[in-house]
């Protein structure tokens, strides 16, 4: 790459690239390339001195191009590029795919002109840089990746043209063009950065992908097998069916719908499907079921009458049903032709099955597939989804995130090492550039603000004082002090990294610096005058030197008097607005204000609206108030420093303009800006604090982020519009073609129907409309936005947000560890000389509270040196010369010297500042610790709490035998009572637990059996009744037992003082009290009864206090509920503002009107007029209740579109909406799903994974002990291989040769080619193959059976049986073997008819040679290594299988007792639920259940459950409702949703995350060990293993020699294994140096430097190369 700085050279190479070979040269370094070169003087060294063989750096031509490229203003170059690129876009996002067909509009001629244009320059720009860089080489023009990128976009416009001049239209040419945007990436930094980190996942990546493809091919050739053709599956007529002439059938075969998108699938009589033709349903007409069949036609017919009273449309037959049922003669189950969804679906070959995995695996609509295969072949083929989905989605896709989200964190550290290694580089030529981290954007903004206006001030003063001729006052300038005194520099320069080196070289008093003190005493004496925050340094000066000087003092006038009067007053203020009452006013306003807010309501009363209206003017004039007096207090700039203050300030104005406004009428779009109040609510928590500022900490990689991804959204758009334009149309029932909603026919639906496929909603649809509209490749669009958008650009989000946790939580934990040590105690003394200011300050502070903001600046004076930086920002306080400051004083910006991890985070300990206080700051010792954070909580709560208080009062009044009988349990039995003693010999026996978990299981089957339709007096009711009942007796008795041995309250093993026994106790509570209701009489008291029952489904939940793995979890989990819990509070923060603003803009306007035809219809009235219904879609906005509701369906991310559309078709209350009537409410939409679902949800992965190391932290000391001796003894095992002879040493010729071949590597290769053939082989395999095919592939299968069992025989000489059985592979070979032998008998037999077998067997036996495949694993190195971490992973995702078969028990036994009892049919249809989704049984509800939590559909069957109860419900029987339901539903499905999505399924990623660090570690331990014996090896055959001969000289020359040469034959051998190893480890050349840097004694380490006997003490040291 010839990217080399030149002077001034463009932007674009001088950012820092992040790759080696770059080497930057600063302005006027004298650099030489190579030695050849470095004799030539040419004017741009860094450049190839001559290019095209020609011209030199001095010719015209290229002299000129070298200017262009390095011109001295480089960003005119930069930008120029940049707002091409961006003219490029838009011209691209013009194209209108319904209308420029032939290109006759001048329109598209402009369009195509413009893009003439923007070729050329395009075109220009990459020839200049090869004139002036050359073209090949390593640092020339397609030496750089984005130049290549550059070069194949040119290439291909070059052809795209000269195809046109021939008039051949290309299309698939044109769509190059859609990747010109990426040329952006390259000129914006920050975008760079993080392409490149992408790139850099690719190899880990790859793995994943790889295994990914092992799977789909596994289950596709098991798909392919199995279902071939049986998707095609109808029911037609008998084939003998006749008919007379005058009837006509309505189809060919039977179709549920008209256009047959989901057919009805029969299974063959073969086969155990589901459905058989007898389940057809009966025909229906105008709502009611037909009756007549084909004798009843025919004998009307021979009457004379129409074979249908329908035809005649009479209303009577059609009241009575007098129609023929013709659906009950479709009787013949036979193979049709076409597949579901268009052709889409099927399994008739395997690029099609893959197509289906593919949608399986991204969890939409998975659950039709799998319902169309039950159908057809039987009712266990769930096994295979739901495996698919387990290793597909939860643990691949969750691969893909693991591997981005770790080597995100590696690339993030270095990318930010190489960030401070420059910034130290530029310290010294900048001024004002500092060590420290940048602060936020904010700070810095406001800080150059001040800046540039202190200047100004300065400038004018000097003009003034230049103009009137008098000498500027002393001191006046910017003073040169910083220079002079360490201890400014100290802050200057204070960043944490440089924090202890730093205060090693300054003098830790500050009164023996003599510029200090004198600045001390000017700050002491100036306390008086320069209290206003808006006043600096000069000002400052000049008060003192005012004090000094007597002839000034006497000027003191009026006006001095005043300003006194009103710095005190400033100050009273000051206390007002610092003091907590006042601060809590203010959030209880805010409270009371966000609930007015949220009352609002559709058809609210009148009076309800004023009031809302006076509130609204009441608490506007409030915060109004808070803002003047804020100012007041702080001034305007100490005001405007807080980003906090700034926004309260525009959300005041904004309100008090909305007041104005609505005076004159409209303005109500500045309503919506209230809602901001509730944000300001984080402010009065710390907790939701330190998440947010994780949230603001990543958001600078979020906004480069969200960049990306819209380039991404769009380039695919804008290849969407080119493939899909105007292809997707829609018939509606009025026969009419309509576009249909999801298309690409503009940019704007381009780009919304992109945003749906990334979301995973619905993308099937858009799927199969593009499969049938142009051809099945178009899966490959569909693919590729899915697995490039899904799974690696948001996982990448997903990477940004865990690595803002945890190097948040690092940087906790490192300052709770060592900063307390190293730098707060260094501050001790200077502490102690402060003390005397300190003292003042106290009286002066009173306790004000201080909310994360900056100390007023008079207290501050006191020992702020005035330095230039101070001031920079008005008076910075300057904290780390003022050390009683804590951090929570100090504002976001100014970083303490010492808890870094704390002062960064703001006012993060705000909350506990209420303890310290004077009191704090009188002892050093004690304030350092409270600034602890863990401790924050426990400060907080008073010591005394209220039970406390309660149990002392109560102690006096206890009787004496209280007293006597502290230790006996429940007073009754002493310790030496026999039956007491004879209680806890039971409860310690081992058995005891393992009965008592028997008795559970046994008693959660009895809870799975149960189901509301058991009638009463049935011997099935009896049974569970009395069941209940001995179960209840066995639980009271284990109860009874504990609490007799340990007691129930009082000591400290007592039974209630577990939680877990406290559960158990509360459910057998539970049980008597059912009992007792129902044997009371269970008629009159039903509700309680129910609830009852409900509360039984909990026992389960005993199992686990009595697993260890399963404790283990669930305490992570509760451990992570509060950080849980505050992101919960962020969310409900959007939440609630999203709401309230969906009510303002939605409320009544999602009704509709319910009517077979509805065109003409414009409001409620009408509607009523045609006795049509005007009913409301189940999730609208008309109440905040609602609203959260629905938003909580649009966050899940599932069934969001259809709310999408509602939402922008509605058009006001009580009007009929109108399709797209408003497109604005996109952004309302859209902006939602962003912020919430992709972003504050996925901070739950964050925070899981975060807790989950936390908790993993004390077992890893554990588990490295355990490791390190694993080690030890492999290493000893190895030790003594390397001693012994060979095995094979004893083999004869012959078998030795066998041996040879055997242990060869090119043996494993040339296997290895012959399964992928094999495996080609099998996946040919179609529905209705030709016979030639059938042959081939039969003699195939013979040959790779052949070879298998010669490959096996061979092994098993050359290793003997014991060995060859030794090795698992070598096992995996032999079950292969003997199962394709078998499959190949079996089928001999079946085709000579010897034996009558069922084929079936024959299938399966073929589906098993599949099993081949994982042969392949033994060779693919990075993949078993993905592949060991999932299986290491395997014990603990099993204890979360176990939680989530508890939670999915729970609630499926729950689900049967709520929604047992609804019905789906013709009269009441369902969205979700069918006849394959339903809760009528346990084991139908644990499906839908799993259905529910991979999310698919799940708010279809939530809405079927929220079904209302129809006025005449006590007459129909068949319709079950239950009026209860509308509240208890959404929180059975919210809570389920959010346990089984949010939170288990994260679990797993951090589990994942963990195990995958791990086995990195390993992989390096391995690496080290092998190197280490290698090197002993080489050093003589290990020469202080204590054996006799390895005496002080008896080390022999020759020895030497021969060991060196072993070791470099044996660095041959192992360096392809090594290689695969490192490429295991980290992929890129920097991991690796990195690596080598990090492990001492590492792989590399061993080979690159000459190995030295370290512990032989009796030899020279000599080196053995």
């Amino acid at each position: 790459m010839c990217v080399c700085m030149l002077p001034g050279q463009s932007e674009e190479y001088s950012s820092a690239q992040t790759d080696d070979i770059i080497e930057e040269v600063g302005p006027g370094d004298d650099v030489s390339i190579g030695s050849d070169l470095s004799n030539l003087v040419v004017p741009f060294p860094e450049l190839a001195p001559v290019v095209f063989f020609c011209l030199k750096q001095t010719t015209c031509p290229r002299n000129w191009c070298i200017r262009m490229v390095s011109s001295p203003y480089p960003f005119i170059y930069h930008w120029n590029s940049i707002m091409v690129i961006l003219l490029n876009c838009v011209t691209l996002g013009m194209y209108q795919p319904c209308e420029n067909i032939d290109c006759t509009s001048d329109r598209c001629q402009i369009l195509q002109a413009f893009d003439a244009f923007i070729y050329i320059f395009f075109a220009l720009e990459m020839v200049v840089k090869m004139v002036a860089l050359g073209i090949f080489g390593r640092r020339c023009y397609l030496g750089d990746t984005w130049n290549r990128l550059d070069f194949f976009i040119v290439m291909a416009g070059m052809v795209e043209y000269s195809l046109d001049l021939q008039n051949i239209n290309l299309s698939a040419i044109r769509t190059v063009r859609v990747l010109r945007p990426l040329k952006a990436i390259n000129r914006v930094p920050s975008m760079r950065i993080l392409v490149n980190l992408l790139l850099d996942t690719l190899p880990m990546l790859g793995n994943v992908l790889l295994l990914c493809f092992f799977v789909f091919f596994i289950f596709g050739i098991i798909g392919v097998q199995l279902w071939a053709g049986l998707l095609r599956n109808r029911c037609y007529l008998e084939e003998n069916f006749t008919l007379s002439s005058g009837m006509t059938l309505p189809a060919p075969y039977y179709q549920p719908e008209e256009n047959d998108e989901r057919p009805f699938i029969c299974s063959l009589p073969s086969d155990n499907g589901i459905m058989s033709c007898n389940d057809v349903p009966a025909r229906r007409e105008g709502g009611r079921t037909c009756c007549l069949d084909k004798e009843d036609a025919l004998h009307r017919q021979a009457l004379g009458l129409s074979p249908e009273p329908m035809a005649n449309g009479s209303g009577a037959g059609e009241a009575m049903g007098l129609c023929i049922n013709w659906n009950q003669y479709y009787t013949r189950c036979h193979t049709g032709n076409s597949n579901p969804h268009k052709g889409a679906i099927n399994f008739d070959n395997i690029v099609y099955a893959w197509i289906v995995i593919f949608q399986v695996i991204t969890l939409e609509g998975w659950v039709e597939i799998m319902y169309y295969v039950m159908d057809a072949h039987s009712f266990y083929n769930f096994i295979y989804f739901i495996l698919l989905i387990i290793i597909g989605s939860f643990f691949m896709i969750n691969l893909c995130l693991v591997v981005i989200a770790t080597q995100f964190s590696e690339t993030k550290q270095r990318e930010h090492q190489l960030m401070q290694e420059q910034r130290a580089q530029c310290l010294s030529s900048s001024t004002l550039a500092s060590m420290a981290e940048p602060g936020d954007c904010y700070e810095e903004i406001f800080q150059l603000v001040c800046h540039v206006l202190r200047k100004a001030k300065r400038r004018s003063a000097a003009l003034y004082y230049t103009l009137r001729g008098k000498p500027p006052p002393a001191g006046g300038g910017r003073g040169n002090r910083p220079n002079h005194c360490p201890h400014q520099s100290k802050q200057v320069h204070g960043s944490q990294p440089l924090a202890n080196s730093i205060s090693l070289s300054v003098p830790q008093n500050p009164e023996d610096c003599p510029i200090c003190a004198l600045s001390l005493n000017e700050g002491v004496r100036a306390v008086g005058d320069s209290a206003t925050g808006e006043e600096d340094e000069e000002d400052a000066v000049k008060e003192t030197s005012k004090e000094g000087s007597p002839l000034k003092e006497r000027k003191r006038t009026c006006f001095g008097h005043c300003k006194d009067i009103w710095n005190d007053i400033r100050r009273k203020l000051w206390g007002i607005v610092e003091s907590k009452y006042f601060s809590r006013g203010i959030m209880i306003a805010i409270l009371i204000n966000t609930i007015s807010m949220g009352i609002e309501h559709h058809n609210q009363p009148e009076e309800l609206t004023n009031v809302l209206e006076i509130c609204n003017i009441v608490f506007t004039s409030m915060f109004t108030l808070e803002m003047i007096l804020k100012l007041t207090a702080f001034g305007f700039f100490e005001y405007l420093r807080n980003p906090y203050n700034i926004f309260d300030g525009i959300i005041v104005i904004i309100s008090v303009c909305e007041i104005i406004g609505q005076a004159d009428g409209g303005l109500s779009v500045l309503r919506t800006f209230r809602l901001l109040r509730v944000i300001k609510l984080v402010r009065f928590m710390p907790a939701l604090r330190r998440q947010l500022v994780v949230l603001m900490k990543t958001m600078d990689n979020v906004a480069t982020f969200c960049m990306l991804l819209m380039l991404f959204i769009f380039i695919f758009s804008i290849l969407g519009m080119h493939i899909f334009g105007c292809k997707f149309s829609l018939k509606t029932e009025a026969g009419d073609t309509v576009p249909d909603r999801k298309n690409f026919d503009s940019l704007l639906w381009a780009i919304v129907t992109v945003f749906q496929i990334l979301t995973q909603e619905d993308w099937n649809m858009v799927l199969y409309n593009g499969m049938a509209s142009t051809s099945p490749c178009a899966a490959l669009y569909f693919v590729a936005l899915m697995t490039f958008g899904n799974y690696v650009l948001f996982n990448l989000l997903v990477a940004i947000l865990v690595e803002g946790f945890q190097a948040e939580g690092d940087a906790n934990r490192s300052y709770s560890d060592d900063d307390r040590s190293s730098c707060n105690f260094e501050e001790n003394d200077k502490q102690k000389d402060s003390l005397i200011s300190r003292q003042n300050l106290s009286k002066n502070r009173r306790g004000y509270h201080n909310w994360g903001r900056p100390l007023p600046l008079h207290p501050q004076a006191l020992w702020a040196r005035r330095s230039s930086w101070n001031s920079l920002g008005g008076g910075r306080p300057c904290s780390s010369s003022s050390p009683s400051a804590s951090p929570a004083f100090t504002p976001t910006s100014a970083r303490p010297f010492y808890g870094y991890g704390l002062g960064g985070l703001g006012g993060v300990v705000g909350g506990s500042l209420r303890i310290r206080g004077p009191r704090a700051s009188s002892s050093p010792h004690r304030h350092l610790h409270l600034v602890q954070p863990d401790e924050e909580e426990s400060l907080l709560s008073p010591p005394t709490s209220l039970c406390f208080r309660i149990q002392k009062m109560l102690e006096a009044y206890r009787p004496d035998w209280c007293e006597s009988r502290e230790d006996w349990s429940i007073f009754l039995f002493s310790p030496q009572n026999k039956f007491r003693l004879m209680c806890q010999s039971i409860i310690a026996h081992k058995l005891f637990d393992y009965v008592v978990l028997a008795f559970i299981f046994s008693n959660c089957i009895t809870v799975a059996l149960e189901r509301p339709k058991i009638l009463q007096g049935s011997l099935e009711r009896v049974f569970l009744t009395i069941s209940n009942y001995i179960f209840t007796a066995i639980f009271v008795g284990e109860m009874t037992l504990k609490v007799v041995s340990m007691g129930l309250y009082m000591g400290e093993q007592a039974y209630l003082r577990s939680s877990w026994n406290v559960l158990d106790g509360f459910l057998v509570f539970v049980s008597l009290v059912d009992i007792v209701v129902s044997m009371a009489g269970g008629a009159k008291i039903l509700g309680v009864l129910r609830v009852l029952r409900l509360l039984r489904t909990l026992r389960p939940l005993r199992v686990i206090s009595r697993a260890p793995g399963l404790k283990l979890v669930v305490e992570t989990l509760i451990t992570s509920l509060k950080p849980i819990g505050n992101i919960v509070l962020i969310c409900c923060a959007f939440f609630i503002i999203f709401g309230i603003l969906g009510v303002q803009l939605f409320k009544g306007k999602f009704f509709y009107c319910f009517g077979p035809d509805v065109k003409n219809i414009t409001n409620k009235s009408d509607c009523l007029q045609a006795n049509y219904k005007w009913v409301h879609h189940k999730y609208n906005f008309d109440n905040l209740g609602q609203a959260l509701m629905s938003l909580f369906v649009l966050a899940s991310k599932d069934g969001w579109v259809n709310i999408m559309y509602h939402g922008l078709d509605a058009v006001g209350v009580d009007q009929q909406p109108v399709t797209n009537n408003n497109p604005w409410m996109l952004l309302y939409f859209i902006s939602f799903l962003l912020i919430v679902s992709f972003f504050v949800l996925n901070m739950f992965v964050g925070v899981v994974v975060e807790n989950f190391h936390k908790c993993r932290q004390h077992q890893e000391v554990e588990e490295a002990k355990r490791r390190e001796e694993k080690r030890q003894r492999r290493m000893e095992k190895k030790r003594r291989k390397a001693h012994k002879l060979p095995y094979y040493s004893s083999y004869g010729h012959m078998r030795l040769m066998i041996h040879t071949l055997c242990t060869n590597h090119y043996l494993d290769l040339i296997i290895t080619f012959i399964i992928c053939i094999n495996v080609i082989t099998m996946s040919l395999e179609h529905y209705n193959q030709p016979h030639s095919l059938d042959l081939a592939l039969k003699y195939c299968n013979y040959f790779f059976t052949s070879t298998f069992v010669l490959e096996s025989i061979l092994k098993l000489i050359a290793f003997g049986v014991r060995r060859f059985f030794k090795d698992r592979w070598n096992q995996l070979d032999l079950a292969i073997v003997l199962l394709s032998v078998m499959g190949i008998t079996l089928e001999e037999i079946e085709i000579s008819a010897a034996l009558p077998i069922n084929p079936t067997i024959i299938r399966i036996m073929r589906v098993l040679r599949i099993a081949r495949v994982l042969k392949l694993l033994k060779m693919a190195t990075g993949m078993r290594a993905l592949l060991d971490t999932v299986v290491q992973a395997l014990p603990q995702v099993g204890n979360l299988g176990l939680l989530f078969m508890l939670l999915f028990f729970i609630y499926a036994a729950l689900g049967v007792e709520l929604f047992g009892e609804l019905v789906c049919n013709e009269d009441y249809p369902c969205e979700g639920m069918s006849r394959h989704a339903t809760f009528e049984n346990f084991g139908m509800a644990f499906l839908t259940l799993f259905q529910v939590s991979t999310g698919d559909n799940w708010n279809g069957i939530m809405k079927d459950t929220l079904r209302e109860c129809p006025p005449d419900h006590g007459t129909d029987v068949d319709y079950a409702c239950n009026p209860s339901l509308q509240f208890i539903s959404p929180m059975y499905f919210v809570s389920f949703v959010l346990t089984a999505q949010f939170v288990l399924i994260n679990v797993v990623v951090a589990v994942l995350m963990k195990h995958l660090d791990d086995s990195n570690k390993e992989a390096q331990e391995e690496a080290e060990m092998d190197a280490e014996i290698e090197l002993e090896l080489a050093q003589g055959t290990l020469c202080c293993m204590g054996t006799p001969g390895c005496g002080g000289a008896g080390m022999e020359k020759g020895l030497v020699a021969a060991g060196s040469g072993t070791a470099v034959g044996k660095e041959r051998g192992g360096s392809q294994w090594l290689d695969s190893v490192s490429l295991l480890i980290k992929d890129t050349l920097e991991g690796e140096m990195l690596m080598i840097d990090n492990l001492s004694g590492s792989v590399f380490h061993h080979y690159s430097s000459p190995p030295i006997c370290k512990d032989c003490k009796g030899h020279p040291q000599e080196s053995c190369w």
